[in-house]
């Protein structure tokens, strides 16, 4: 469950962080024509600009149009709440394992990955 709110929380810093933020390039995936859980939930409920756009390698200026349609879309949204889902799931398999050293740290990695993204949009 953690590895799938990782990607998650990473294909969304990818669209909405900066490169200063990421630490790498921003919107990276868009350029390499990666279809993340943020661009295809665009793509299913308001395409805009991303069917003539996506599919192939971007520059620098298409992805900025990419990015802002994924951005404005709320799409972002609904990916987080999918990254928040895997995170309870992943919490609750913790809770049955018992409280530990081991168990409240995988917990507060966890946590991290949402307050990471949340840090970014605040």
């Amino acid at each position: 469950r953690y590895g799938m709110a990782f990607q998650i929380v990473d294909d969304i810093l990818d669209v909405i962080a900066t490169d200063e933020q990421l630490g790498k390039p921003a919107g990276h995936d868009l350029i390499e024509g990666v279809y993340t859980l943020p661009v295809l939930r665009t793509l299913a409920h308001d395409p805009g600009p991303l069917p003539e756009l996506l599919g192939r390698a971007l520059d620098e200026e298409e992805m900025a149009k990419a990015r802002d349609h994924v951005r404005q879309s709320g799409q972002v949204g609904s990916a987080l709440q999918t990254a928040q889902a895997y995170v309870d799931e992943g919490l609750a398999a913790l809770d049955l394992v018992g409280q530990g050293p081991a168990t409240d740290t995988l917990a507060a990695t966890a946590t991290h990955l949402i307050d990471r993204v949340r840090a970014v949009t605040d």
